[in-house]
């Protein structure tokens, strides 16, 4: 007979992630078991409840690298530079998990259910962070005097509405945030005012 394959944790979270984020919070865990080629049961000896196996599958189970580079502070770079490179990592941890977030939305989960195995949530430490950046990059003289709440904000706001609007398939995002990252960073580094 036959020996059953073996399936990792992190297959099982693939496919899992997979057939949410197709057919919504609410497939069936026996489509998962099927995609896998697992009984139901053999799943949720791994994930004891579905719940459990949504929110390993769909939230990020460590923190994304741009965390740890915002709260060591500006560089001697170019702070445009550093910021267009912050800016293509967000951009890119957005664009993966905002499907996510809305699908574990959709399933009427809170936020306790969500981020209660957290020391900070992950979209407040990003926050905390980026506030961090720009405290620091002003008290270096790196940029004029600026609210560092206010600028945080708007800055992963863009980012964010970025990867939502790409998510609800506007016609006005490319596939490739470069230039976006690239005028979103210009606007905050130069700002709007005309030109002297």
């Amino acid at each position: 007979m036959a020996r059953p394959r073996q399936v990792s944790d992190a297959e099982i979270l693939d496919a899992a992630r997979t057939c949410f984020l197709e057919q919504g919070p609410g497939v069936s865990t026996t489509v998962i078991a099927k995609r896998l080629g697992l009984s139901q049961a053999a799943l949720f000896k791994r994930f004891k409840t579905k719940k459990d196996l949504l929110i390993a599958a769909l939230l990020p189970m460590e923190m994304p690298p741009f965390i740890a580079r915002l709260e060591k502070g500006p560089t001697p770079d170019p702070i445009e530079d550093q910021l267009r490179e912050i800016a293509l990592e967000i951009s890119e941890f957005f664009r993966e998990i905002v499907p996510c977030v809305s699908t574990l939305h959709a399933s009427g989960l809170d936020k306790d259910d969500l981020f209660g195995h957290y020391e900070i949530p992950p979209p407040i430490r990003t926050q905390m962070a980026m506030v961090s950046f720009f405290t620091e990059a002003v008290e270096q003289g790196r940029i004029r005097k600026v609210p560092p709440i206010e600028t945080a904000t708007s800055f992963l706001g863009t980012l964010h509405v970025r990867a939502f609007m790409r998510h609800v398939g506007s016609p006005f995002i490319a596939d490739d945030p470069t230039e976006y990252v690239a005028n979103v960073v210009d606007l905050f580094v130069h700002g709007i005012e005309e030109e002297r």
